[in-house]
């Protein structure tokens, strides 16, 4: 027994089986408290276990984003929801503040810290960095390069961050290179300049809304966007096929991949597989890349008040020359229909014509471009690149633009075939001025694309665009379809294997270029005056007579359509099939005696033969305007016919010129070719990416 205890004043003796009994509950005590505790646990960890998802939304898979996940309780359901919020990307001008989003703001992708904090974005460095720390915090060793439980597009975001911040950085440094004049500085272009950004808004989304096959979350954003964002990341398509779901583009480093995912839509996956760069070769930050992106063009034409077609009606077939289609080999051809070229010279573009040539020193469409495009080009900037809208390569190791244009200068010295308007005094002054400057160039710290080069080329080409839109618009569209009329019909008709006739050091005058195929055999140091004596000696003169022929031809013939601008459809002969001596037929169909061929070039008088009366009286006679005199011209002396052949060798030249500058301003990347797509433009298609 143990010792006695005082109880009331009497001895109690316990027993030692009641203090075992003791132990005995208090150990009952403390593993019933356990295992109630264990309960809990067991019955919360159940209900967080409801949090589907929640793993799958840490900063390892969405980055400085993860921040935003959460855990909602639905009492009713006896269970957490899973929250998060991922980025809806679009394209836009910076200025915008309308979003997909209501009462959300915008967030820009500028490449500031300020913006790297709104956009929960970390630049590549800083990802690289905070992996490299976690790695040597955690016990197991892993390669950098095999992870792939990010979200692809997280790391775009970072990616587009650093464009802007590389390129604004490269620009900088370009104006450090090209220090403006002092009593003319120049006003440097910031992200505020841009017509083109990338922005974003935050939407809070529910992983119990994720479809099945999904493990990660996704960005969202529609068809049109996304080919907008890969052009402005220098990533050209190399496969677009809707109809089998697969979708590929890659370039400058990065591959874009895209494919139909069940319970949710086309997706697509962004990788990075190489080093990037965003210097001289950044595509325009201009709203009208957009156009560029499908295949379409906007031209001088263009109204200056924006254009909503290209979400109120993008595929509607265009009626006027103020947007052109590039795209494919048959929207050329649609093209071609539309500045009322024969039917010939639209079969060359069409697909089934496998036997056409389209090229000369660069492929055709690229000098139409040249002519019509608007200037995409931002002033005092030094961007130049454009998303390729063409189905062609724009390869310069076959051709110098800078040689082409100092020929096109020289030509404009030596030819006798263009009176000497004011026009025509302008474009020796402007092409002149262009040559010095390619000149200074070379000798500046960065050739082929210094600031005073890239401004006088934009000035240049607004010089003549002022001039095209005040001369005659039903001329200037017969100028350019007799121009490309005759350029086709020359390189399909020519035939191959035939030797030149010049460049030969004889001792004599060289024998003038008459054949595109003399092309091949020129040499490179001759090659572009052999292109610019085709022009000036073979295509100018019968562009000339067509042209004023056909024009005078509609205006005296009374059509309403003539009345109307250059842009609707009006289907016209084509003027191809003229006699090869016009002289000898003194009257055209009209019965009216319009000269048919270019003035011999050693009259300089530039006056017209006397036109012939009707030869029946139910035909309208030709009014012709009493001569007037024009500055310029011996005499001073000059009819209505003359003043036309003026007006068009005026546009014939100014078109060529704004080509030749237009081409050099702008840049297109040599891999880049454009896969049809022309309906997806302003296409709203929800797209994910994952």
């Amino acid at each position: 027994m143990s010792e006695p205890i005082d109880f009331g004043g009497r001895p109690v003796y316990l027993k030692e089986d009641d203090d075992d009994e003791k132990i005995i509950n208090y150990v009952a005590l403390i593993l019933s408290v356990v295992a109630l505790i264990s309960t809990f646990a067991q019955l919360f960890q159940q209900y967080l276990a409801t949090a589907t998802g929640y793993s799958n939304c840490g900063e390892p898979v969405m980055g400085e984003w993860h921040k935003t996940k959460k855990r909602t309780l639905r009492a009713s359901e006896l269970r957490f929801e899973v929250q998060f919020e991922t980025p809806v990307i679009f394209v836009c001008a910076p200025t915008n503040t309308r979003g997909p989003i209501r009462d959300k703001p915008i967030l820009f992708v500028k490449g500031s810290p300020e913006s790297l904090k709104d956009t929960k974005t970390l630049l590549p460095d800083e990802e690289v960095k905070r992996a490299e720390a976690a790695k040597a915090s955690s016990s197991s060793s892993r390669v950098h390069t095999a992870d792939n439980e990010r979200a692809t597009w997280v790391t775009m975001l970072s990616q587009l961050q650093s464009m802007e911040r590389q390129s604004q950085q490269w620009q900088q440094e370009h104006y450090g290179k090209n220090p403006p004049p002092k009593d003319n500085p120049l006003p440097q272009v910031t992200f505020d300049n841009h017509t083109l950004a990338i922005a974003m808004q935050a939407k809070k989304r529910s992983w119990d809304n994720m479809p099945t096959d999904v493990t990660k979350p996704y960005a969202t954003t529609t068809i049109c966007h996304i080919l907008e964002i890969a052009a402005m990341m220098g990533i050209y398509w190399q496969e677009f096929d809707r109809a089998k779901g697969k979708y590929r583009a890659e370039g400058n480093g990065y591959i874009l991949t895209g494919t139909n995912v069940a319970d949710l839509g086309l997706t697509f996956t962004f990788q990075i597989c190489g080093k990037s760069k965003f210097q001289e070769n950044r595509v325009i930050p201009a709203d009208d890349v957009k156009d560029f992106c499908c295949g379409f063009v906007p031209t001088v034409f263009q109204a200056t008040k924006k254009d909503n077609r290209r979400i109120d009606w993008p595929n509607e077939d265009s009626k006027d020359l103020s947007k052109l289609q590039f795209g494919s080999l048959n929207e050329i051809a649609e093209t071609m229909v539309l500045m009322d070229c024969n039917t010939n010279t639209a079969n060359y573009f069409r697909e089934k014509n496998t036997s056409a040539k389209h090229n000369h020193l660069f492929p055709i469409p690229f000098e139409l471009l040249g002519m019509l495009s608007k200037t995409i080009h931002i002033r005092n900037s030094a961007f130049r690149t454009l998303p390729n809208p063409t189905p062609y390569r724009w390869d310069k190791n076959f051709f110098n633009l800078r040689r082409l244009i100092r020929e096109f200068w020289r030509k404009m010295q030596d030819s006798e075939e263009i009176p000497p308007t004011s026009q025509f005094q302008d474009l020796l002054q402007d092409s002149k001025n262009v040559v010095d400057e390619i000149q200074r160039d070379k000798k500046s710290e960065t050739p082929g694309y210094s600031m005073p080069l890239l401004n006088t080329l934009h000035d240049t080409i607004d010089k003549c665009d002022n001039f095209i839109k005040d001369a005659d618009l039903e001329l200037i569209r017969m100028v350019l379809r007799e121009h490309f009329q005759k350029v086709l019909k020359m390189i399909n008709e020519e035939e191959d294997g035939e030797q030149p006739k010049r460049r030969e050091s004889t001792g004599e005058e060289n024998v003038r270029a008459e054949r595109f195929s003399e092309l091949q055999f020129a040499s490179p140091e001759t090659r572009q005056e052999v292109f610019m004596e085709l022009y000036f000696y073979s295509v100018l003169p019968d562009v000339r007579t067509k042209a004023v022929m056909s024009y005078q031809r509609r205006q005296s013939s009374g059509d309403a359509l003539s009345m109307r601008p250059p842009s609707i459809r009006s289907r016209r002969d084509s003027l191809d099939t003229l006699p090869e001596n016009p002289l000898s037929e003194p009257t055209t169909s009209h019965g009216l005696g319009i000269p048919q061929h270019p003035l011999p070039p050693a009259a300089k008088t530039f006056s017209s033969p006397t036109l012939a009366p009707p030869t029946s009286p139910g035909v309208p006679a030709l009014h012709i305007s009493t001569p007037t005199a024009q500055a310029g011209f011996p005499g001073g002396i000059l009819d209505k016919t003359t003043s036309l052949d003026s007006s068009a060798s005026d546009i014939w030249c100014t078109l060529i010129f704004r080509m030749l500058c237009w081409l050099l301003l702008h840049d297109f990347d040599k891999k880049d070719v454009q896969i049809p797509k022309s309906e997806l433009l302003g296409n709203r298609l929800p797209v994910y990416i994952l």
